[in-house]
C-alpha cells in the first residue's frame, strides 16, 4: 500500500516541476528601434538671442544638435553617425528609467530663477509620441529624468566635439594665420595629437615647421638673419578654438612674447574715474603717518590682491589737456610698470596695455 502512494507523491512532484519549467521570467519587449525618434529642445530663459534655441535629434543612424536664434536662423550645426550600439544605448535609458510614465510637465510650483528656460523631452516610436517638459535644470524632478537628461546632454556634447581631423583643420587655419607662420613659415607637419579631456574635448597638438629667418612674429620692419630655422609648435584646442600655442617653448604666439620676459604696461586714466588700486586703497581701511604715493598703491594692491609682481612703477606726464568732461577725456597723466608676460593678462583686463 505504500509504495503506490510513493509514486504518486513523485509522479506530483515531477509534473509540478515540469510546470514551474514551462513558466518563464517575463521578458521586458524590445521596442522596434527602426522607428524611434527622439528630440530634446532647449529654449527660454537669458541668453544669447542667438543661442535662443538648442535642439539634439536623434535617429538610428545618426544625431544632429542645432543652435538658432530668436527669429529661427540657424547659428550652428554638427551631425554626427551613430553606432547601433551608441543608439541602443540612448534607447535603453529611456526604457530602463519608463519614460512614457512620467507626467507631461515637471516646471511648475518650484523655487528656480526665471531664467533657467526650459527642456522638451521627446520620444517618438512610430504613431506614438510622448513629451515631457521641464526646467531646464535638474532639481526636483525624478532620478529617472535626470539620468535621462543626463544621457541626452552627454549626446549633444559628443556630436559637438570636434574629431580628429576637425582639430587639425581649426589648429593647421590658426597657425597658418598667425604671425610667425604667415610671415616666412613652411612645411607645416603634424607630429602627434593627443586628446587631454574628452567632455569638452581638449586637445594638445604638436607640430613642426621650417622659418626663413630667425626670430617670431611678424618681423616686417626689421634686421633679421636670413636663415633656414626649424620649429616646434604646441597648440591646445578647446571647445573648437585655439586656447594656446608655444613655439619652442619659449615664445607664445597667442601673446606674442617670449616666455619669462617683463613687458612693459601703459594705463591711461579717464577723468571722474578711479582705476582699481585706488579704489582698493580707498575702501582698505589703512592709516597712514605719510600718504602713499600712486606707485606705491599700484605695487601693493597687485601684490595683495592677485600676488604678482610688478616693477619700474612710474606716474608721468601725458602731455594731454585736461577738461570737463568726465569721463570722456583722460587725464594729463599715465601710468607704466613692468610685469612678467605669464601674468599680464591680469592687468590687461584692468585697462593696461602693451607698450612695446
Amino acid at each position: 500500500m505504500t509504495k503506490p502512494y510513493v509514486s504518486g507523491i513523485v509522479a506530483l512532484l515531477f509534473l509540478l516541476a515540469v510546470t514551474a519549467a514551462c513558466v518563464q521570467t517575463p521578458v521586458r519587449p524590445v521596442p522596434d528601434q527602426s522607428s524611434i525618434e527622439i528630440h530634446y529642445r532647449l529654449y527660454g530663459g537669458f541668453v544669447v538671442p542667438s543661442y535662443a534655441v538648442q535642439e539634439l535629434i536623434v535617429t538610428p543612424d545618426k544625431a544632429t544638435f542645432t543652435v538658432m536664434s530668436r527669429d529661427g536662423n540657424i547659428t550652428e550645426k554638427f551631425e554626427k553617425a551613430l553606432t547601433k550600439d551608441q543608439f541602443t544605448a540612448i534607447v535603453n535609458v529611456f526604457t530602463d528609467n519608463n519614460f512614457t510614465s512620467y507626467g507631461d510637465r515637471y516646471d511648475e510650483g518650484q523655487n528656480h530663477v526665471a531664467d533657467v528656460g526650459f527642456a522638451d523631452i521627446t520620444l517618438i516610436e512610430g504613431n506614438r509620441t510622448k513629451t515631457v517638459t521641464t526646467y531646464n535644470v535638474n532639481d526636483y524632478l525624478p532620478a529617472g529624468l535626470i539620468r535621462i537628461r543626463e544621457k541626452l546632454q552627454e549626446t549633444a556634447a559628443y556630436v559637438r566635439a570636434p574629431d580628429e581631423s576637425e582639430v587639425r583643420q581649426i589648429a593647421e587655419t590658426w597657425i597658418m594665420g598667425a604671425p610667425t607662420y604667415a610671415f616666412d613659415g613652411s612645411g607645416l607637419a603634424l607630429v602627434n595629437n593627443t586628446r587631454l579631456e574628452p567632455i569638452p574635448p581638449r586637445d594638445m597638438l604638436m607640430y613642426r615647421f621650417t622659418s626663413s629667418h630667425a626670430g617670431y612674429g611678424n618681423r616686417s620692419g626689421t634686421i633679421t638673419a636670413q636663415v633656414i630655422t626649424e620649429h616646434t609648435l604646441r597648440v591646445t584646442t578647446a571647445d573648437r578654438t585655439v586656447e594656446s600655442a608655444v613655439i619652442d617653448e619659449r615664445w607664445d604666439e597667442m601673446g606674442q612674447f617670449l616666455i619669462g620676459s617683463e613687458i612693459p604696461l601703459l594705463y591711461q586714466p579717464m577723468q571722474c574715474e578711479q582705476p582699481p588700486w585706488q579704489i582698493w586703497e580707498a575702501n582698505s581701511g589703512r592709516v597712514y603717518i605719510r600718504a602713499p604715493t600712486d606707485e606705491e598703491i599700484i605695487r601693493h594692491y597687485y601684490s595683495a590682491v592677485y600676488g604678482i609682481e610688478v616693477g619700474n612703477v612710474t606716474k608721468v606726464d601725458s602731455g594731454l589737456m585736461a577738461c570737463q568732461a568726465c569721463s570722456v577725456c583722460p587725464q594729463t597723466y599715465r601710468f607704466g610698470l613692468t610685469v612678467n608676460a605669464s601674468v599680464m593678462q591680469v592687468l590687461i583686463d584692468e585697462g593696461w596695455t602693451r607698450s612695446g
